[in-house]
């Protein structure tokens, strides 16, 4: 079974970002955007930019947003209609309440506006695992195994995560579905821990691979545990 990689569903959203979004100069929120954004650079250039997060630090380190705002998105209103592209990149996973998060996505949006949604999924092996250890097992791997010495430290990943019940996709797709969001794209695709252990830990690397085809395995390969994240692109409906 082949899954497609993080680097090949971004391109496919990025296109279809561009197909939809036809105003020269669209108005863009970035939901937990921090410092750095997945959106490509002709985008941030022409887009009138507004970023949102809990963090300061990420904030100050923030070069392409027009507003950048401290606070929480998860209680942040906007007037109607005030943007055409909300972005929240792996972030809702975070998040206490994300249903409400996205509820006020949905509200900010102008009608035929997008969501672009990023996030882990719980549902896979890499997620079941971050579920079920602590965080300061995560910040560990991070910095002993992925060879991030920072992480963990103030405004470094890894966060701490929660894993909401509405974050699991079909649970996700379900409840934008109610709000009145219709489903463009989704795609779940190749966990990135996968290729960064192969890369940096390669005989953990190999070990990560067989564990996870024997828990493919266990489940009748109904589904593949390797599907660590996907991306999610939702469009506000236009009511006559």
């Amino acid at each position: 079974m082949s899954l497609v990689t993080s680097a090949h569903s971004l391109q496919r959203v990025h296109k279809l970002i561009g197909d939809r979004i036809a105003a020269k100069n669209p108005r863009i929120y970035e939901a937990g955007g921090g410092s750095i954004s997945c959106l490509p650079a002709e985008i941030l250039k022409t887009g009138d930019v507004t970023v949102v997060d809990i963090d300061e630090r990420q904030l100050q380190r923030n070069k392409y947003a027009k507003t950048k705002i401290l606070g929480d998105i998860q209680t942040r209103d906007f007037e109607p209609g005030s943007f055409d592209l909300i972005v929240c990149y792996n972030v809702i996973e975070h998040l206490n309440t994300p249903d409400q998060a996205i509820a006020k996505f949905y509200q900010a949006l102008a009608p035929g506006g997008l969501v672009f949604i990023a996030a882990p999924n719980p549902e896979s092996l890499s997620g079941w695992i971050t579920k079920m250890t602590p965080h300061w097992i995560h910040v560990l791997f991070y910095r002993r195994v992925l060879g991030y010495k920072g992480a963990g430290q103030p405004g470094r990943v890894p966060f701490p995560t929660v894993f909401h019940r509405v974050v699991s996709p079909a649970a996700l797709i379900d409840y934008c579905r109610k709000l009145g969001f219709n489903v463009l794209y989704f795609r779940a695709y190749k966990g990135m821990v996968y290729d960064n252990m192969a890369q940096r830990r390669p005989i953990l690397g190999r070990l990560l691979n067989v564990a996870v085809q024997l828990a493919n395995g266990l489940v009748l390969w109904r589904r593949d545990l390797r599907a660590g994240d996907y991306h999610l692109v939702l469009e506000k409906e236009v009511t006559s």
